[in-house]
């Protein structure tokens, strides 16, 4: 998983079985530590609930339980819980499956964002996994990248059960227990729960997955709001390569009424299935605008080319030899044309008669040289007959261009509520809105430095070049 970390746990016996080694990582209920099984001599991962939260009777009750729930999960994408115990100060642990590898996040990291084909590789496993759950009759609740593993070999697991509850037990608390990128909008108002919920975030994980960004960013409450009150942009407007049945099925898995999601994981996963087989080869395969090639610098897609390594043109191409042989290659080139006349065979035939006074073709008077002569073609004349067409061309391009998405056509506003300044603009420029105004104002609800509304608002038809006005907080 990820990297080994120093910790001053580090050494002890767990129950005399489970030896503690390096903190390999950390979340918001537990620590999750390296350890050696010395019963059967294999590597495992022990998740040791935070000391401040095992001090609520109620917490450690509700890990523990969830711990037993989660260990019923037998799943070749779900980590497997193995063992379960308390530590000598009464903090429970979890003794898990070791999963050797990197987690989503990393591999986000690294790639910026991923190809169709490889996004629905991930999500598929990992929807797999969701689905043993729900059917189990449990919610994950805390579905994002980092709980995605990516073993060695490329097996895909999802880990981190330790916010699963039964679907009848989702009821609404005053906290939020969650990564609030992630959440749902019943999670973030404390609404009843269930397998729709884990739909959501999985929806919001591929729409990262597809533009390597995720839907809202900024402050936790903005980003919050923005879940509970706003509706997750068109994935299209920020990456417009994403093929439209793939960019559809994120909008359903992230509708913000659960009525309108896939019901559960295993619906999204025949979904996910139904939409790869309908897409061709070069719709999954085609790079993404924010992959980040390996010197880090991301390259967006349609870049013009360096012309140090740009393919020869059909004017530039080098000349090629052709067979085997070793003779000297040579470069065939038009030569100048010349007059070419067309003389009669050699047969022996009367000369046509000639009319006083008549003049033949060419101004010639040999009875041999024939009516018409093949001369070559006027090179001006042939100039401005494909000057004329290419004019024709570009002029019908324009047009269209005018038409449909020029200063002639529309476009609509995607939603940016709940998102940064900056953020904001990169949405809007990626519907093709250039021209932006900043407002600011004060509202009494929202963190300073967020988006607050646009106008004209969201999902209006205007024209690229006029220009939308962001509404951004400035706090109370």
């Amino acid at each position: 998983m990820q990297h080994a970390l120093p910790d001053h746990l580090t050494g002890p016996l767990l129950e005399g079985r489970y030896e503690l080694g390096p903190r390999i990582a950390s979340g918001g209920t537990a620590t999750v530590y390296r350890a050696v099984d010395t019963r059967l001599e294999r590597t495992v991962a022990v998740k040791l609930m935070h000391p401040h939260l095992a001090e609520d009777p109620a917490a450690a009750e509700r890990f523990v339980r969830e711990a037993r729930a989660a260990a019923r999960l037998s799943h070749p994408h779900v980590v497997s819980v193995l063992d379960q115990g308390h530590a000598p100060d009464g903090v429970p642990y979890l003794v898990m499956e070791h999963v050797e590898g990197s987690t989503l996040r990393d591999l986000l990291r690294r790639r910026g964002a991923l190809t169709p084909r490889e996004a629905l590789e991930v999500m598929e496993a990992a929807v797999d996994g969701l689905a043993a759950a729900h059917r189990a009759g449990l919610v994950h609740r805390d579905v994002k990248p980092e709980n995605v593993l990516i073993a060695a070999g490329g097996r895909v697991t999802v880990a981190d059960f330790g916010l699963t509850r039964a679907v009848g037990q989702h009821t609404a608390s005053g906290s939020v227990l969650g990564t609030v990128g992630y959440a749902s909008p019943e999670l973030v108002t404390g609404r009843r729960l269930d397998t729709r919920a884990d739909v959501y975030s999985a929806g919001i994980v591929l729409f990262e997955l597809l533009c390597g960004r995720r839907p809202f960013e900024g402050a936790p409450l903005a980003v919050a709001r923005a879940h509970a009150e706003g509706g997750v942009p068109d994935l299209r407007s920020l990456e417009p390569g994403v093929p439209a049945a793939l960019a559809r099925l994120v909008s359903r898995a992230t509708a913000r009424d659960p009525e309108h999601r896939p019901a559960d994981a295993g619906d999204l996963l025949g979904r996910l299935r139904s939409v790869r087989a309908q897409l061709r080869p070069e719709e999954l395969d085609r790079p993404p605008v924010h992959r980040a090639p390996q010197d880090g610098a991301p390259v967006p897609a349609g870049a013009p080319a360096d012309p140090r390594t740009e393919a020869p043109g059909p004017w530039t191409a080098p000349t090629e030899a052709i067979g085997r042989t070793g003779a000297a290659t040579e470069v065939l080139r038009p030569s100048a044309a010349a007059t070419e006349v067309l003389r009669r065979s050699g047969s022996a035939l009367p000369a046509p008669a000639r009319s006083p006074g008549r003049a033949h073709p060419g101004g010639s008077s040999d009875p041999w040289r024939p009516e018409v002569e093949l001369r070559p073609a006027r090179p001006l004349r042939t100039a401005a007959h494909l000057a004329l067409a290419a004019l024709a061309v570009a002029a019908a391009a324009f047009l269209g261009w005018l038409i449909a998405s020029g200063p002639g056509g529309t476009t609509s506003v995607p939603e940016v509520r709940g998102t940064g300044p900056e953020l904001a603009r990169q949405y809007l420029a990626g519907a093709g809105l250039e021209n932006v105004a900043v407002h600011e104002t004060p509202d009494p609800l929202t963190p300073a430095g967020t988006v607050i509304g646009t106008d004209p608002a969201a999902a209006a038809a205007v024209r690229p070049a006029e220009q939308v006005v962001l509404f951004v907080s400035t706090g109370p």
